[in-house]
């Protein structure tokens, strides 16, 4: 896919007033092969660390310096980034590209950025568009939309440093959750299946918050067989071997991203060494119109 980037970026006076790191993390999200034709996607902070070659601490630095400046939003807990005006200067064209996009909407867990995209997309006066708001707008009636750890501006998300300003829940979604909860209650065999997941999982790592993510997910054993199946073609993948493991994501990540679905591709070996061939996991002011990146 192409996404157009204007010349003037480097003369733009926010990304002037920003680091190195962070003016570099920016082209990044505009140019990632995670990236989509809607410019939100979803985005875990190994697989950009591993992207960038960065560590989790640089990452971090950039990105708090660019949320001030707007130009960016990220859930932490969906995983997710949304460049703010990325569809004004790479706007849907036509009907297919608003199918593709509903494509790509359907890919993105659920996050309360979705109504920062709905704002977006209510100031398009295409027709065609039409069908994505409405999608958009179904997804906003589903549980987890409305509160999460975003960081970006505005008076709903959290400042740097600073914890999150949660919105008030819907009633009718408080009383609905203990009856959700309810629908099944654990069992031994559920135990059971959570041990043969974290048993083969690699990186043992925030046992309770994987835990927590299991219960959610509740899978049966049909499901734990195409989990496991998936982590071990996982464990030959370029993503998963580089530096001993360190870019693995941790279990409650992994799960709560459905990394079972991803494409896992094994590290290829070309003429008795490794090929440096990289698959990543699925995939005005600010004016950047110009530079053109396929």
């Amino acid at each position: 896919m192409y996404t157009r980037v204007e010349s003037r970026f480097w003369q733009d006076e926010k990304m002037r007033a920003v680091s190195d790191d962070a003016r570099y993390l920016m082209l990044y999200f505009l140019t990632s092969p995670h990236r989509n034709i809607i410019g939100f996607y979803f985005l875990p902070l190994p697989y950009a660390c591993f992207d960038l070659g960065w560590d989790e601490k640089r990452f971090h630095k950039g990105l708090q310096e660019l949320l001030q400046t707007g130009r960016v939003k990220y859930d932490a807990d969906a995983h997710v980034v949304f460049i703010q005006n990325y569809l004004k200067h790479n706007p849907l064209e036509n009907p297919n590209q608003v199918k593709s996009a509903i494509e790509k909407l359907e890919e993105i867990p659920q996050t309360q950025l979705f109504q920062d995209f709905l704002a977006v997309l209510e100031q398009c006066e295409k027709q065609f568009v039409k069908p994505l708001v409405e999608r958009l707008q179904q997804r906003l009636r589903q549980p987890g939309t409305g509160t999460g750890t975003v960081t970006g501006t505005g008076s709903t998300y959290a400042p740097p440093g600073g914890a999150p300003e949660q919105p008030p829940k819907d009633p009718l979604e408080q009383e609905k959750q203990p009856g959700e909860q309810r629908k099944r209650a654990k069992t031994p065999a559920d135990d059971k299946l959570f041990e043969q997941f974290w048993t083969a999982y690699p990186k043992k790592r925030s046992k309770g918050q994987a835990e927590k993510a299991w219960a959610k997910l509740q899978p049966d054993e049909q499901l734990v067989e195409t989990m496991l199946a998936a982590i071990e073609r996982a464990k030959t993948s370029e993503e998963w071997r580089k530096e001993g493991g360190r870019y693995i994501p941790y279990p409650a990540t992994w799960l709560n991203a459905k990394g079972w679905e991803d494409d896992y591709r094994p590290l290829e070996v070309i003429n008795g060494g490794r090929s440096q061939k990289h698959r990543g996991y699925p995939q005005g002011e600010d004016d950047y119109s110009d530079f053109v990146v396929r």
